[in-house]
Order: structure tokens, then C-alpha cells, then sequence
């Protein structure tokens, strides 16, 4: 069986969630035996991952790139609101980028077609014009939910009012756009009932982010003390606010009890008035070379997501890492944890910042809160068995041709 991945971004390196979602899933479905072709697009500020893919990934995996101009500019912004589309969606458009896929549909053959993400759809149109091989669609988000959650938490009513349009327009493309797809496959349970409770017919399946590559223990490591963290791409909307948030309201809460503390802000592209918070026990230490180390070496890992959906990889990862965890309910939204058994959520900055100097006041109860949360990634969250899934529905559209 042949698969033809569309990715909205490249899927290698896998450095943040949506990178490791969907390399996972080209790595697993190599592993099996299967072809894969990984055809993405390359939005703005994205180019210099491209130097970083190394020559064997791209004879693998056929690898094609193609370069968008995704940044968001004032005026094509403004005149967007005239003319009724999606915003958000229009900019990951882009005319060679079709015409290349074109080329491939016409001079190749593939068994199943599986676009990653909402912002791969306005090339369905071509899709369907050229092949008649079935198409399904990884939902990494809701991404309406996101830009909804934006607008309640902007205090700005113009910026406000923009958002809830952006938004609008965004929930009517992707209610209408899921349902021109064969197949559904949802990274989390939460986000397939709520297509199948839209209407969504066709066949679908949860697939959920793997952490093998993690879950191997390699030995112990030395953890810095008294360390609270949080890992993330900090050009991502969510993330930017988040921690804007847990700077502003959680933090200076956490270090008026314990002084002792000492968050560190980990990640790709964080904007320069983020160091600004450096010095209050705050250590931005921006891009690290290895995520892995990064997490076995801190205590605390917390996710103070204010918007978002689908499932957050980093919590996994975190778990898989043996971490204990605080999040919002936002943040550890499409996974299947247990408040204070495998995880900790709090949505108000004082709950937030008791329950961090709870964990720091009771080892015992961290050290079983991570023990846990890594059973949780064990036993939930094992490539091979999601692997497996994932090609028993592929093969439920290949028999049927």
C-alpha cells in the first residue's frame, strides 16, 4: 500500500506537536512496510527546517516542499473581511503548490491520501479532480475552538470583534469542508464525538500521538531542583497566551511562597519581550538542541493553555518522560488523564499556583503523580498499537475498491 501524506508544514524535524504527529505516523507507517510519499507545505519563517532534513528522509519518503507566504499582513487582511472567506485558510493557498500536486495525482498512483490538518483542504478540490483514491483527513484540531477561545480571552473590542469573525468564518468552512472528505482520523476522542455529533457519517477513527522514542528508558538522570518548565513553540497563538497568563498571574503567586523556584521558559521563537520576565526567578532559555534532555533534566512541567484543542503532544511527551504534570483542563483537553491521579488541572491562577507548590511541598505525592502519568503514556500511547489501528482502517477503504 502506497500513502500520499499532505502536511501543512514539515513534518521533520520533529520539533514541536504537529511536527511529531504527523512524522510519527510517516515513521511508523515505514516501519511496517508500507510507501510513503510526504508532500508539505512550507509556511513563512519555516524555511531553515529544511536544512535540517537529512538526505536518507528524503529518499525515503519521496520528500517534496513547497514554500507559502503565510504572514499575515495588514491590508490582505482587512480587505479579507469583504469578501467572506477564511482568512486563516486562504493564506496556506497556493498556486504552484497545486499545480506540483496536480503533476503527482496525474503521473502517480496511490492507495490512500491523508491530509494533515484543516489547512491542507484547499487543495481538495484538484484532489478529487484527478484521482478517485480515497481521501482522509487527520483532525490535529478543532481549529475553530482555538480562534473562539481567542476572541473570549481579547480584551480589545475591535481586536475582539476581528477574532469573532475570523472565527465565524473558520467554524463554517470546517463544518462544511469535513464532510467532503471519505475518512475521518481524529487524534483525540473528544474531537471525533464532536464531528460525529455534527454530522460527520463517514467512517473515522481515534488515533492519538505516540511517544515510543521516549518511553525507552535510558537510565537516570541528573534533574535541576526545584525547576518549573513548560516546552513549546512559542509562535503559536495559544502558547503565547498561555504563558503570557502564567507569567503575569500564576507565577509571581508561586515565587512569593517559594522563593526557591525557578521557571524556565523552553522553545522556538519566543518573541523578544518575553525576556522581559527574566530575573524574577525566570530563566527563558529559547531554542534547546535536544527536547528530550530538556525534559528528563526539570522537575514540573506545566501547561497553562487558555485556547486550543486537540491534544496536546507535549503533555504526552512530558508523561511519557515520567514528569509530573500541571495543566489547565484546556491544555490536557483529548486526553484521557485523571485529575490528581496521573495529572493536575487547575484553570484560575491561584489553583494553578497552589498546586505547583503543592507538588514542591509533597516529593512523595510528585514523584507518584509522574510514576503514574508515565504508566498512563505506556499503557495509552504506544506507537506499535496505534500504528496498527491506523493501517486496519486504511485497509477498511483498500479492500472496498
Amino acid at each position: 500500500m502506497r500513502i500520499l501524506q499532505l502536511c501543512h508544514k514539515p513534518p521533520f524535524p520533529p520539533t514541536d506537536g504537529g511536527s511529531i504527529a504527523m512524522n510519527q505516523i510517516t515513521q511508523g507507517l515505514l516501519d511496517k512496510g508500507y510507501k510513503v510519499k510526504v508532500f508539505a507545505l512550507v509556511p513563512s519563517g519555516m524555511e531553515n527546517m529544511l536544512e535540517q532534513i537529512p538526505e536518507s528522509y528524503i529518499e525515503t519518503t519521496e520528500f517534496e516542499s513547497h514554500p507559502i507566504h503565510t504572514k499575515i499582513k495588514p491590508l490582505p487582511a482587512l480587505l479579507n473581511l469583504v469578501t467572506g472567506k477564511s482568512y486563516n485558510i486562504s493564506r496556506f493557498y497556493n498556486k504552484n503548490a497545486e499545480s506540483r500536486l496536480r503533476e503527482i495525482l496525474q503521473t502517480e498512483e496511490f492507495d490512500i491520501i491523508q491530509m494533515e490538518g484543516l489547512y491542507l483542504t484547499p487543495y481538495l478540490p484538484v484532489i478529487r479532480d484527478h484521482t478517485g483514491t480515497p481521501i482522509l483527513f487527520r483532525s490535529h484540531n478543532i481549529e475553530h475552538f482555538i480562534w473562539e477561545r481567542l476572541a473570549k480571552s481579547t480584551t480589545n473590542p475591535l481586536k475582539k470583534l476581528y477574532l469573532k469573525i475570523l472565527a465565524t468564518r473558520l467554524r463554517k468552512y470546517e463544518m462544511k469542508t469535513v464532510h467532503q472528505v471519505d475518512g475521518l482520523v481524529a487524534i483525540s476522542p473528544v474531537d471525533l464525538r464532536f464531528f460525529q455529533r455534527n454530522g460527520f457519517s463517514q467512517p473515522a477513527v481515534t488515533i492519538p500521538v505516540g511517544m515510543d522514542e521516549i518511553i525507552q528508558d535510558e537510565g537516570e538522570t541528573d534533574v535541576l531542583e526545584n525547576s518549573v518548565f513548560h516546552l513549546g513553540r512559542m509562535d503559536w497563538r495559544p502558547n503565547l497566551d498561555g504563558m503570557k497568563w502564567f507569567l503575569d498571574q500564576v507565577w509571581p503567586i508561586v515565587v512569593s511562597k517559594n522563593p526557591m523556584l525557578t521557571f524556565v521558559l523552553a522553545g522556538i521563537n519566543i518573541p523578544h519581550h518575553f525576556y522581559q520576565y527574566e530575573g524574577n526567578n525566570v530563566v527563558i532559555a529559547g531554542e534547546v538542541p535536544d527536547a528530550r534532555s530538556f525534559l528528563q533534566r526539570h522537575q514540573l512541567m506545566v501547561v497553562p493553555l487558555q485556547s486550543g484543542g486537540g491534544m496536546r503532544v507535549k503533555i504526552i511527551e512530558g508523561m511519557a518522560t515520567g514528569k509530573p504534570i500541571v495543566s489547565t483542563s484546556i491544555g490536557a483537553e483529548g486526553i484521557d488523564c485523571t485529575h490528581k491521579e496521573n495529572i493536575l488541572l487547575a484553570d484560575m491562577p491561584d489553583e494553578m499556583a497552589n498546586a505547583i507548590l503543592h507538588c514542591f511541598d509533597s516529593p512523595d505525592m510528585m514523584l507518584q503523580l509522574g510514576q503514574n502519568a508515565r504508566m498512563f503514556a505506556i499503557a495509552n500511547h504506544s506507537m506499535p498499537a496505534i500504528i496498527e489501528k491506523l493501517t486496519d482502517f486504511y485497509q477498511t477503504f483498500y479492500a472496498s475498491e
